[in-house]
């Protein structure tokens, strides 16, 4: 019993020697293996480091890859794909590619250009455009003689082209009237050849519209005043223009030059009806101006029945003849008509 007692007593020491053995022994083991290791990932030799390739090159390459990309997407898109089967009522036919549709409808495109808000015309509501001062060129006047409705030219006697400008109205059928000069309130103002002047007698005057209304040759309806605003407040003076008027079958409109004519009063003596100017459409030669001023006009037609409206050939040639003949088509679509003073009843 004591013998194994002892020997117990001893196993301890043995048993911590094996354990320092086994420690070492491993830690030897691990070492190894992790030099084993080391060497076979690190240990190998070195490969040779190759220089970067210039950015120039790198560039290029992108480039080229980036072209190369460039083509194959062309391609692509080029190729055309194959046909989808259609049925029933959407099928649309062969050869045909559908389009992309624009939301706003024809109507409204159209509405959206229209430059012209026409009022609507009254029934029977009637535009007599009258144009002034023509004889001085047929260049010009042939702007209004192409327009496409019945409009009214006013002729000077005795200037550079009075004449040729009458009979340029007669053939392109339009109206001729005479436009009569006479001596205004302002006495340095010159009325121009033909004028019918304060100091002329009863018989002068008559005479003087006579031998105006003749330089215009045959086609001549009627007449208005050129200035006039002296005469035209001379119940007897404007009295015997109208006197002639009467004789040579010819019809006056009072171009109204001042507030205080009497030519109405004189042509109520003599049991006729004359008419007289509304509007003066260029007294201000901007585009605006004169539609504003056409504007009126259409007030007044559907107010009385009928409007006469004034311009002048030479000083409105470059904006009025555009006006009238853009706003014409607009005008006849609201109902609007147009006439001769010689129409007017």
């Amino acid at each position: 019993m004591s013998a194994k007692k002892k020997t117990k007593r001893k196993s301890p020491k043995i048993l911590l020697e094996k354990k320092k053995v086994f420690i070492l022994t491993s830690s030897i083991v691990i070492l190894c293996i992790l030099l084993l290791f080391i060497n076979a990932f690190f240990g190998s030799e070195p490969r040779p480091v190759e220089p970067a390739a210039p950015q120039k090159d790198v560039q290029e390459e992108k480039s080229v890859n980036a072209e190369k990309k460039e083509v194959l997407a062309q391609s692509v898109k080029n190729t055309p794909l194959p046909p989808k089967p259609v049925t029933g009522s959407s099928a649309k036919p062969a050869g045909k590619t559908s389009k992309t549709v624009d939301k706003k409808t024809p109507e409204k495109i159209q509405e959206k250009n229209i430059p012209y808000d026409i009022p609507k015309a009254e029934e029977g509501s009637t535009l007599v455009f009258i144009i002034d001062d023509a004889g001085h060129s047929v260049e010009n006047l042939k702007k209004y003689t192409s327009l496409p409705f019945p409009i009214t030219l006013a002729v000077l006697p005795g200037v550079a082209e009075t004449k040729e400008c009458a009979e340029l109205i007669v053939q392109s059928k339009k109206e001729l009237m005479l436009h009569q000069p006479m001596q205004a309130e302002n006495l340095s103002v010159n009325p121009g050849p033909g004028a019918i002047t304060p100091n002329m007698t009863l018989g002068e005057i008559k005479a003087k519209v006579r031998e105006n209304l003749s330089l215009l040759g045959t086609g001549v309806k009627g007449m208005n005043n050129h200035e006039g605003s002296l005469i035209t407040e001379d119940e007897v003076r404007i009295g015997a223009v109208l006197d002639a008027a009467i004789e040579c079958g010819v019809y006056f409109i009072d171009s109204r030059t001042t507030s205080l004519t009497k030519a109405e009063s004189a042509a109520a003596v003599r049991g006729i009806t004359i008419r007289h100017r509304d509007i003066f459409i260029d007294n201000i030669i901007e585009k605006k101006e004169m539609a504003a001023q056409i504007y009126h006009g259409l007030a007044l037609a559907n107010k009385n029945g009928t409007v006469i409206m004034i311009g002048h050939v030479d000083k409105s040639a470059g904006i009025l003849p555009d006006l009238l003949r853009d706003m014409y088509p607009y005008l006849i679509k609201k109902g609007y008509k147009f006439a001769f003073p010689s129409q007017l009843k």
